[in-house]
């Protein structure tokens, strides 16, 4: 699958609002037990309607965070997710985004030449270099790991790696801030793997259970890769969840993917 970054636009608004609503959760703004402001104060609030007021609560209620009750509101049940991560998708582009509250803990750097099994892997030419910078992703700091992401900088984009987890900016937007260079094109693909002892390790998981596996590769407007992204979830922590609309007599997304 390939995504245009053209139609990268931003996120709808009630994903926004879950988002917001998660990370104010998550941070204990909102405890356990607390009742959450109601329809027409989170309208006011943010400046939405209320139609995306209840599908932003929709999505809390579907991870298991709130419950709707008559004659109370909306109460806090839980402070994170139970069980996996589920990320819907209303678009290809939204393969490029994580929740809002989540972040990249940044475990090592290093500079590295892709021998032939790494070329296959990513996807790249061999005796390509890289800096590599392989972390975390956590729901929020000190929260759940849900994937352990391998990111491969083109070396003339090496001053970015200092920058790389300290905000919610994706890589590939802290390389467009500083030196210009902008994702035309990202491919994706997502294939099925196997978590080795190192990776199972480090996100607190059994070694050999099932992980889903998202690769991106960045082009600039020339097609010339500068970025490549690996990135491993382990099955139980994260899902992803299509919406898909019927268009001109199909199903599917009505921009902006292609099959390989």
């Amino acid at each position: 699958m390939a995504v245009n970054s053209r139609n990268d636009v931003p996120p709808p608004r009630y994903r926004r609002l879950a988002e917001g609503l998660l990370a104010d959760i998550g941070s204990g703004r909102y405890r356990i037990g607390d009742v959450l402001p109601g329809e027409h104060e989170l309208v006011a609030r943010h400046g939405v309607s209320r139609h995306t007021v209840r599908e932003a609560l929709r999505r809390l209620q579907e991870l298991g965070l709130i419950s709707r009750r008559r004659g109370i509101g909306t109460v806090v049940t839980a402070s994170a997710a139970p069980g996996a991560y589920v990320q819907r998708l209303d678009s290809p582009a939204e393969l490029l985004r994580y929740p809002a509250s989540s972040r990249l803990e940044v475990r090592a750097r290093a500079a590295v030449r892709a021998d032939a099994e790494l070329a296959a892997a990513l996807g790249c030419g061999r005796g390509t270099r890289w800096l590599r910078i392989s972390a975390l992703r956590r729901l929020r700091p000190n929260g759940t790991a849900i994937g352990w992401s391998d990111i491969y900088l083109a070396p003339r984009h090496r001053t970015v790696a200092p920058l790389v987890g300290r905000s919610a900016e994706r890589v590939f937007e802290l390389v467009e801030r500083k030196f210009g260079t902008r994702a035309a094109r990202v491919e994706v693909e997502i294939r099925a793997g196997v978590l080795d002892a190192a990776r199972a390790a480090a996100l607190g998981v059994v070694a050999g259970g099932p992980s889903l596996i998202v690769l991106r590769r960045y082009r600039d407007a020339e097609g010339a890769l500068f970025q490549i992204t690996l990135t491993e979830h382990p099955a139980e922590r994260f899902t992803y969840a299509f919406d898909l609309s019927r268009t001109a007599g199909e199903l599917g997304f009505e921009t902006g993917a292609r099959s390989k």
